[in-house]
């Protein structure tokens, strides 16, 4: 009878939550949204996307019924941004420290309406004593500033609502909650807290969704949070008609759609969520985990008989066990004292890198565990890295440049066949360590990656190498470890064979190697005398080799070009790339005489992979630049677009080139007279990839060039297969490699920064 009564009451109170939904007036509803974009610290800081989020969560709102007037709006948008924000919410004011405290403080007490949702999308970090810290945009590198996102809420069962108003509050947070980096997490700011009343309106429903789990990234995808994108999704199918959304039911939904992320791209992301008095529940913390599937459930019962064995043989290990873990995991520690075998693996289980970080603590000094433990971590969480060899090698990539991030990449790819789309220090690591897993008792794939890019020298070269080795070490395998650094060293000395030479023995010029970089100015007056600078580059080390502000002739510069090359060069192996202007494509500089008139006269183009780069008319497309790229490093040759020879106006071609975004790359048949016009609707439509003849009218430029891709397997290989070319072509001038030019544009390897670049 007593089962029957609560079912009825149950029943009951679902039935009256469904009428009050369907009949919710949104008039009574407020919001404030936060948004921060533009930080003190420049462009490595900001971030595109939460002003478009806010201004669509904004949009949901009012398209609900919620009063324009009813929404206050804090943002700090980039400047390509603020049109289409002052187009939505005009009135929106600056989303700085002061303007965010006075809000919250003072601001919240003048509201009256039944439901208030708080929304806030920008940076945040996981700061000291792992409070959640949303930063301000007065932040910088060495000044880390933010709000409390735990006392925001507390601040919600404070007099600062209205005691007799807001019953329920919706707070979404759109934010990373990555641990900050070692040494910068000393300089930040204690977060603030933004209550100064004491909680006293404990009954009041709050609903708490946020992006991430502790110690996690929360994904943006093109401009636009991945948290925030799903969840809009999931709020507009509930809310049909108007009714107030039943955010149990939304929140499954989010949870799904993560779900299914995960299974079809791999998406890492775990939103979180905590309810308090929310339909008559009192409290819940959930982080969303996916269910473990029978060979998961298996491995875990298998982790539990490994750490009840490793407890059991030495009393009062497990609470010292936990105390650390306390300093390592940011989600509530068991309840037990001392904790069992079987909570401290779901503990583990529900932080990242969790089960790794478990795994350590209890072996310490011991002998390594046996390889059925590391088997089940990798089935559990498909991550061998303990949290603080992670958060140390993201801070030693968050230190390189990107050409340098591009770099450790391309090593990768060299070795392995792996994807890597993003070269965000954290996105970077997270696929490298997920591709990259270990087989049991082997040294993992993404040190050699590492002591290979070591090798190569740099200024983080001795801290990587540093780090990899203490992952080795408590892996019990330095062994394997010194022995694969000796084959690093000596593969990096064969690319060292000369100064400043870059791929070693049949690697692709386009790959982790090095290059001279010659920037030819536009020629100056009559003739084609011009300014020059030459560089070389071997993974992150750029060295100026000569700057010549004088204007050269084509000549002079051809035999100062031979001297460098014979001196910081390797033939056959360094790739050679010339930066010209849009007007300069047309320079055929694989053709430039090397010891001209001489006994040993040759061809450059014979001698060395050679391209032309032209980075202008680059800047409004760049997304759609690297993309197409990143295509590149995969594609086949097959995969480039073929320009109709007909087209002959930048308009014709960029509507064409807008149609095929995802081409690496065009082949261009126009005849001479019109290619300036294709070769700039190339450039601005971010195409990176450009082959042309440089003299033959389009039927016959068509034919010879089919011939001259003919044999190229990878577009990648392009620079050298037509280097092949080119040597025929000198003992037969008649030969099509001798008229086919190549424009390679890596966006990741651009021309040094502009600094004082005279040569020592």
């Amino acid at each position: 009878m007593r089962q029957a009564a609560h079912a009825t009451q149950v029943a009951q109170a679902a039935q009256a939550t469904q009428v009050a939904q369907a009949s919710y007036d949104w008039r009574r509803t407020h919001a404030v949204i936060v948004a921060v974009e533009q930080y003190n610290g420049g462009d490595d800081l900001n971030l595109d996307g939460p002003v478009h989020d806010a201004i669509e969560m904004r949009k949901w709102l009012t398209g609900q019924g919620v009063p324009a007037e009813n929404i206050q709006l804090l943002a700090s948008p980039m400047r390509h941004n603020r049109a289409a924000l002052e187009a939505v919410h005009p009135a929106y004011r600056p989303a700085d420290r002061a303007h965010v405290r006075k809000l919250f403080r003072e601001g919240l007490r003048e509201i009256d309406g039944d439901w208030l949702w708080v929304y806030w999308a920008g940076h945040g970090v996981q700061a000291r004593d792992g409070r959640w810290s949303l930063l301000y945009p007065e932040t910088h590198e060495r000044d880390i500033q933010g709000a409390d996102a735990d006392s925001l809420v507390n601040l919600l069962r404070t007099d600062h609502l209205k005691w007799s108003s807001m019953g329920r509050v919706t707070v979404v947070i759109d934010t990373c909650r990555q641990a900050l980096q070692v040494g910068v997490h000393e300089l930040a700011d204690s977060p603030d807290t933004l209550p100064i009343d004491p909680q006293t309106d404990h009954d009041r429903q709050i609903f708490w969704m946020r992006a991430c789990q502790p110690g996690a990234v929360a994904k943006n995808q093109q401009g636009a949070g991945l948290f925030t994108s799903v969840l809009l999704r999931q709020l507009k199918a509930a809310s049909a008609d108007g009714a107030a959304p039943d955010l149990d039911r939304v929140w499954q939904g989010v949870s799904d759609e993560f779900d299914r992320l995960r299974e079809d791209e791999g998406t890492r992301q775990l939103p979180t969520v905590f309810v308090s008095n929310w339909q008559a529940e009192k409290e819940r913390e959930f982080s969303w985990r996916r269910p473990l599937d029978p060979e998961q459930q298996r491995s875990r019962q298998k982790l539990i008989y490994e750490v009840a064995g490793l407890l059991v043989a030495e009393p009062g290990r497990a609470v010292a066990v936990a105390a650390r873990l306390c300093d390592e995991f940011t989600t509530p520690s068991p309840r037990t004292v001392p904790p069992s075998a079987e909570e401290l693996v779901d503990w583990a289980l529900a932080n990242p890198h969790g089960t790794a970080t478990l795994l350590a603590e209890l072996t310490g000094e011991r002998p390594p565990a046996r390889a059925e433990f590391h088997k089940a971590c990798h089935a559990l969480q498909n991550q061998w890295l303990t949290r603080a060899e992670y958060a140390r090698l993201v801070a030693l990539l968050g230190r390189l440049d990107e050409p340098g991030r591009y770099d450790i990449a391309e090593v990768a790819r060299d070795q392995y066949p792996v994807d890597l789309p993003s070269l965000e220090p954290t996105a970077l690591v997270d696929d490298l360590e997920a591709l990259l897993l270990p087989p049991p008792r082997q040294l993992p794939q993404l040190l050699r990656v590492v002591e290979h890019f070591a090798a190569l020298g740099g200024e983080i070269a001795g801290e990587l190498r540093t780090w990899s080795l203490g992952c080795a070490q408590r892996l019990g395998l330095d062994g394997q470890l010194h022995e694969r650094r000796a084959e690093a060293e000596e593969h990096a000395r064969r690319r060292h064979a000369r100064p400043d030479t870059a791929a070693d023995q049949g690697a692709s010029p386009s790959g982790s190697g090095g290059s001279i970089q010659i920037r030819l100015h536009p020629p100056g007056g009559s003739g084609q005398r011009r300014a020059y600078e030459v560089w070389s580059r071997v993974g992150e080390t750029v060295r100026s080799l000569a700057k010549a502000d004088t204007p050269a002739s084509l000549e002079e510069i051809q035999r100062g070009l031979d001297n460098l090359l014979t001196r910081h060069a390797r033939t056959l192996d360094t790739l050679v790339e010339f930066f010209v202007a849009p007007t300069d494509l047309e320079l055929a500089v694989h053709r430039w005489q090397l010891d001209a008139q001489g006994p040993l006269e040759r061809s450059l183009g014979t001698d060395y992979p050679v391209v032309v780069r032209c980075t202008e008319l680059r800047a409004n497309q760049r997304h759609v630049w690297e993309r197409r790229w990143h295509k590149a490093g995969t594609a086949g040759a097959e995969d480039l677009h073929w320009l109709p020879a007909h087209m002959n106006t930048f308009k014709q071609v960029h509507g064409d080139l807008q149609g095929k975004e995802d081409a690496p790359g065009a082949v261009v048949t126009a005849p001479a007279r019109a290619r300036s016009e294709v070769f700039n609707a190339c450039l601005f439509g971010g195409v990176p990839v450009l082959l042309w003849h440089v003299e033959a009218e389009p039927d016959t430029a068509r034919a010879e060039l089919k011939d001259a891709l003919r044999g190229a397997e990878r577009l990648k290989t392009l620079p050298q297969h037509l280097r092949k070319l080119r040597s025929a072509s000198d003992a037969d001038e008649s030969h099509p490699g001798r008229h086919v030019a190549l424009l390679w544009d890596d966006p990741h390897r651009p021309l040094p920064e502009k600094l004082d670049l005279s040569a020592p």
